[in-house]
């Protein structure tokens, strides 16, 4: 895998840019046909809007990112049931309502409920 330095004009500094090995040439269908671009620093603001970086919804580089598992610190992680696997495990929070499974990479739609005792509960579902 091959990182670069980067000036992002979206967030006005320095990126570090990792770019994925392609995969094998082996006849599979379903996968992308080059390197991917993966930002090591996203951050939840990046989530909105374009990439500047890749033209790509902001969101898709903290999916790659969190799937890569190269900065898992860079995420906010939260308790609670996952919608694709069904189980309870670690979300990394992309933004403010999306999060991804760390069992089985599935991304989630979740929200933050705060109760009147001051506790909070994390819901995940459509």
């Amino acid at each position: 895998m091959k990182t670069e330095i980067a000036h992002c004009s979206g967030c006005g500094h320095k990126v570090r840019l990792a770019f994925t090995d392609p995969p094998p040439r082996d006849g599979h269908a379903n996968l992308p046909d080059g390197a991917e671009v993966v930002c090591l620093d996203y951050q939840e603001a990046c989530s909105g809007g374009k990439c500047p970086m890749t033209g790509k919804a902001g969101v898709v580089m903290g999916v790659r990112l969190a799937k890569s598992h190269l900065n898992d610190a860079a995420f906010e992680t939260v308790h609670a049931q996952c919608e694709g696997c069904g189980q309870v495990s670690e979300l990394e929070v992309l933004d403010g309502s999306l999060a991804l499974c760390t069992l089985c990479n599935t991304t989630n739609s979740w929200v933050r409920m705060k109760l009147p005792d001051d506790t909070e509960v994390i819901l995940t579902g459509r």
